[in-house]
C-alpha cells in the first residue's frame, strides 16, 4: 500500500495506522466511560469508590469478563455463540456432581468442565461451519440441547455446597494482598487469550476470517477449521468460567448461568468488539464488563429498582452497539478514499 501524501503542514498517517487508531478509539472509549461512571456513582453515593466496594465490583466482573472474552473470539469470526451459558451450566454442573462422588481426584477434575466445553464447542462448530447454518439458528438451538442435557443427567436434583470439595469453596474466597484470587485469575486468562489472538498464526487468522471469509477461502485459509476452533476456544472459556462460578455460588442447580449469553455479549459489544467481525479486542470486552458490574454496583447502592437497572444496562448496550457502527463506517470510509476496502 502506498504512503500517503505529507501535506505541507504535517505528516498524515496511512490508512492502515488511521484504522488502528480508530478501532483502538473502542477501548479507549469504553476505559473513559469507566471513569465517568466512577465520577458520577460516586457524587451520587460515596461509598463507590471506597476499596471494599471495587474489590466487590473486581469480584462480580472477573467471571462475566472470561466469558465475554468466550463469546468475544467467536464474535471475531463474525459468528454469534448464544449458548456459552448452557455450556457453563452443563459444564459447572458436571463438574460439581463428579467432584462430590469422587472427591479424592482434586484439581484434576478441572479437566472435566474444560472438556465438556470444548465437545459442545465443537458441535457448535461444526454445525456452522459445516452444516452451513447460521450462528445464531444453531447456537440457539444448542442453548436449550445443552441445558435439556443437564436437566436430563440432574434428574431434578441440585448438587450442595456441603458435599463439594472443601479446598475449592474456599479457593474462589482467596485474596491475594487484598485482591480476590477470582479477579487475578481472570485477568490472566484475559491476557493469554489477547496475546494468542494478536501473537499466533490461529490467532491472526480469526481475524481475517471475520472480516472476510471469502477473501480468507481465495488466500488458502481453512476457513471452516478456523471457526471450529474458534468455538472449542470458546467453550473452553465457557467450561471454565462455569467450574468458576460453581465453586463460587456452592450449591449448584440446573439453572446455572442461565441468561448469561446476553450479559456476555452486551460485554462483548459495549468493550468494543464488532458485531461485524474482524474487529475488536478480548482486553475491551474484559472492560466492557466490569462496564456492566459498576453500572449494576452503582444502581444497587442508590436502591434503584431493578427494572430502571435493566433499562439504563439496555440503553447502555443500544449507545455501545451505535457507536460501533458508527466507527466501523468511518473505518471504511477510510479505506475506500485511498483505494481499499475493510470487508
Amino acid at each position: 500500500m502506498s504512503s500517503a501524501a505529507t501535506p505541507a503542514n504535517g505528516p498524515t498517517l496511512q490508512p492502515t495506522r488511521r484504522a488502528e487508531l480508530a478501532l483502538r478509539v473502542r477501548v479507549l472509549g469504553v476505559s473513559g466511560f469507566m471513569v465517568v461512571l466512577a465520577i458520577v456513582f460516586t457524587l451520587l453515593n460515596s461509598r463507590f469508590m471506597t476499596v471494599d466496594n471495587l474489590l466487590v465490583v473486581a469480584f462480580n466482573a472477573a467471571i462475566l469478563a472470561i466469558v465475554a472474552t468466550a463469546i468475544s473470539v467467536v464474535l471475531l469470526t463474525r459468528n454469534l455463540d448464544l449458548s456459552v451459558g448452557s455450556i457453563m451450566g452443563l459444564a459447572g454442573y458436571l463438574w460439581a456432581d463428579i467432584s462430590s462422588q469422587v472427591p479424592e481426584a482434586g484439581p484434576f477434575l478441572l479437566l472435566v468442565p474444560l472438556a465438556v466445553g470444548a465437545v459442545c464447542g465443537v458441535i457448535n462448530g461444526s454445525l456452522v461451519a459445516y452444516g452451513g447454518l447460521p450462528s445464531i439458528i444453531a447456537t440457539l438451538g444448542t442453548l436449550s440441547v445443552f441445558r435439556g442435557i443437564t436437566f436430563i443427567y440432574a434428574g431434578g436434583q441440585q448438587v450442595t455446597s456441603n458435599v463439594l470439595p472443601e479446598w475449592m469453596l474456599q479457593a474462589v474466597d482467596i485474596r491475594v494482598m487484598g485482591i480476590p484470587a477470582l479477579a487475578i485469575v481472570s485477568v490472566i486468562v484475559v491476557l493469554l487469550v489477547a496475546v494468542f489472538l494478536r501473537q499466533t498464526p490461529l490467532g491472526r487468522q480469526i481475524y481475517a476470517v471475520g472480516s472476510s471469509a471469502v477473501a480468507s477461502f481465495f488466500y488458502g485459509l481453512p476457513v471452516r477449521r478456523v471457526v471450529v476452533a474458534a468455538y472449542v476456544i470458546s467453550g473452553l472459556l465457557a467450561g471454565l468460567a462455569g467450574f468458576l462460578l460453581a465453586a463460587r455460588v456452592g450449591t449448584v442447580s440446573v439453572a446455572l448461568a442461565s441468561g448469561w449469553e446476553l450479559t456476555a455479549l452486551s460485554a462483548a459489544v459495549i468493550g468494543g468488539v464488532s458485531v461485524l467481525g474482524g474487529s475488536g479486542s478480548v482486553i475491551g470486552a474484559a472492560l466492557g464488563a466490569v462496564v456492566l458490574a459498576m453500572i449494576d454496583n452503582g444502581l444497587v447502592l442508590m436502591r434503584v429498582p431493578e427494572f430502571w437497572r435493566m433499562f439504563l444496562q439496555g440503553s447502555a448496550i443500544v449507545a455501545a452497539v451505535t457507536a460501533d457502527v458508527v466507527i466501523e463506517q468511518r473505518i471504511r470510509r477510510v479505506f475506500k478514499t485511498h483505494g481499499d476496502r475493510v470487508r
